[in-house]
């Protein structure tokens, strides 16, 4: 049977299994009313008659009294008992719980109470009692034809249950195919813009554009290294007066030694940035830095100070001006090269060409882990289809009394 024919399967089933209900229940509802209707009329005679029983006193007080409360009960009683204009099961199985609630207690609970009323009112408590039972006769007529089929009847409750969350299922999981459908086809899409992107890179870097700008590149490296390594030489070189400049510099800070603020700058700068003093006057600092040496013998001990003393010599012998040239050319020509290398359109290009590849490659990952999850969601739910299936199978074998093989096509 095709999933798509249940409803109209269950339809046949629900009707050969209660095809006499409807009748009894229609049989049942005429002698329902019909006793209601009696009852009601027993209970405004009960409401107004009058006794002639010989019972004492006490019981006569009591029983007067009591019989308001239980009219006025048993009333109540017949007005909750509304007869349904439907004959399905459902309906007759919420009416008898219903009324056969009502009638569970219709003189009330005092066992007192209602001997007293009786005692006075045999006869018409006989009448209420003879119509109450009536009641229930006719509410055992409309339930018979369920007796014995409580598996069928929750199977025909559960059935439909299961073919709506079956339902849902396969919705949800077409649904996600076709997200599955979607994130694939856009997975497809982004490994050709991916193999594009690097076929066009390949493409950029065998120009001879990219040739030219790569030579610039390696000439801005070479310039760096040479500067790095002017930098290097003209730390060695003023390394010597490291400690003697540093010993100065204390003891100005000490208040030893007062040093002019040209003298303080000039060492400090030396001590920072030897390279960087010389594009300055290098010359006119180190012989300002050896006077002060020579013009007060103890800012240094004997040996600090000749070789300090010496070592400025030698650097002002040395053709500073040279290096500082050399330095000043070198940044020059840096300073060139690296502006021709921001500027070139073919960097510019390459950037815009890296950054498009990492966007679709980001955009990738994502589509992946997306597709990853529906797949698995997917899986789940194919594993709850089944599930439900065999719920719904072990539902259909309780109505049919066989097993009934269920065509369920997932798309």
């Amino acid at each position: 049977m095709a999933f798509e024919e249940l409803d109209a399967w269950l339809a046949q089933v629900s009707q050969s299994l209660f095809d006499d209900l409807s009748a009894n229940a229609e049989q049942g509802y005429t002698a329902i009313r019909e006793s209601r209707d009696r009852l009601r009329q027993h209970v405004a005679e009960l409401g107004t008659a009058d006794s002639t029983e010989q019972v004492p006193d006490r019981i006569v007080k009591i029983g007067f009294t009591s019989r308001k409360k239980m009219v006025k009960h048993l009333q109540s009683v017949t007005e909750k008992i509304t007869l349904p204009a439907q004959t399905d099961y459902h309906t007759i199985i919420a009416f008898h719980r219903e009324t056969t609630a009502a009638l569970e207690f219709p003189f009330g609970k005092s066992q007192t109470n209602i001997y007293c009323v009786r005692s006075l009112f045999p006869n018409e408590i006989k009448e209420i009692i003879s119509e109450l039972n009536q009641l229930r006769s006719g509410l055992d007529l409309i339930i018979a034809p369920l007796q014995g089929k409580e598996q069928q009847l929750q199977a025909l409750e559960r059935v439909p249950e299961l073919a709506a969350s079956i339902k849902e299922l396969r919705a949800e999981r077409e649904q996600e195919r076709e997200h599955l459908s979607h994130h694939e086809n856009e997975l497809t899409a982004l490994n050709q813009r991916i193999e594009a992107e690097r076929k066009q890179q390949q493409t950029l870097e065998a120009g001879e554009e990219w040739h030219r700008f790569t030579a610039l590149e390696r000439e801005r490296s070479a310039l760096e290294a040479e500067l790095d390594e002017l930098k290097s030489n003209v730390q060695k070189l003023f390394a010597p007066l490291s400690k003697p400049l540093t010993l100065l510099m204390k003891q100005d800070e000490s208040g030893r030694l007062t040093l002019a603020q040209a003298e303080r700058h000039a060492i400090s700068l030396l001590l920072e940035s030897p390279s960087q003093t010389l594009e300055g006057d290098i010359a006119g600092s180190l012989s300002s830095i050896k006077g002060l040496i020579e013009g007060d013998p103890t800012v240094l001990k004997d040996r600090k100070r000749e070789n300090a003393l010496n070592w400025l010599d030698k650097l002002l012998e040395a053709d500073l001006v040279s290096i500082a040239e050399k330095r000043r050319r070198l940044k020059s020509q840096l300073a060139e090269v690296e502006a021709s290398c921001a500027n070139a359109a073919i960097r510019l290009e390459k950037e815009a060409r890296e950054r498009a590849l990492s966007a679709a490659q980001e955009h990738l990952t994502q589509a992946q882990e997306e597709r990853e999850r529906a797949a698995k969601r997917i899986a789940s739910l194919d594993a709850d289809l089944a599930n439900k299936k065999q719920f719904l199978g072990a539902a259909l074998a309780a109505l049919a009394g066989k097993e009934i093989e269920l065509m369920l096509e997932v798309p």
